[in-house]
């Protein structure tokens, strides 16, 4: 994700204030022309000409050779601590790509057969829309034969992810829905919305 694009950003960020410093050194000069005094042209003029005869100066170092290295070292400073600070951004994306690893490795839910997903799924559809889920229902969802569906739910009980409610009486029924665990593991590993 990080080497999405072959081009770095800090060479498109250095023309692009490149070319903002020429737009306004080229608006500088037309105001300095429009609206100024022109004694403030001449002014800065004679100052720029006292610059210019001061690097020219013939010392053991030029001055102007002083001033290069002081900007490249100043420059490396910028650059240095911009891609400190890029890196410092890709090292938390890393550190989540490796919690999501950590995570598939190491589950936190037991591993469950085919069967097992299955029937998890059809109770999370019934949760999902707020259906009650009885065997024969379930059973019409994953295409399985009543043995396997109440060999699978005893086993998803066994590991708490399914709980069994039992209503006695003349309209007595026999109902699944999925536990605080199962809702978990429906959330997470099945990616429901």
């Amino acid at each position: 994700m990080a080497a999405e694009s072959k081009h770095s950003p800090f060479i498109f960020k250095a023309v692009a204030f490149l070319a903002g410093g020429l737009l306004v050194a080229w608006a500088a000069t037309k105001l300095l022309d429009i609206d100024f005094d022109q004694t403030l042209l001449a002014d800065t003029k004679g100052w720029l000409l006292h610059a210019w005869r001061w690097l020219l100066l013939e010392t053991p170092m030029q001055n102007w050779l002083l001033l290069m290295m002081i900007a490249v070292l100043t420059s490396t400073l910028f650059v240095a601590t911009y891609y400190y600070r890029t890196t410092d951004g890709a090292n938390s994306e890393l550190h989540e790509i490796e919690r999501k690893i950590y995570k598939n490795n190491n589950p936190q839910f037991p591993q469950l057969t085919d069967n097992q997903t299955l029937l998890m799924e059809a109770l999370a559809y019934h949760a999902n829309f707020r259906k009650i889920a009885n065997l024969d229902s379930i059973c019409k969802l994953v295409s399985l034969s009543k043995l396997e569906v109440e060999d699978g739910l005893k086993q998803l009980q066994v590991k708490r992810l399914v709980k069994q409610n039992v209503t006695r009486g003349t309209f007595g029924a026999t109902t699944f829905e999925l536990t605080l665990a199962g809702k978990d593991y429906a959330l997470e590993r099945l990616e429901l919305t």
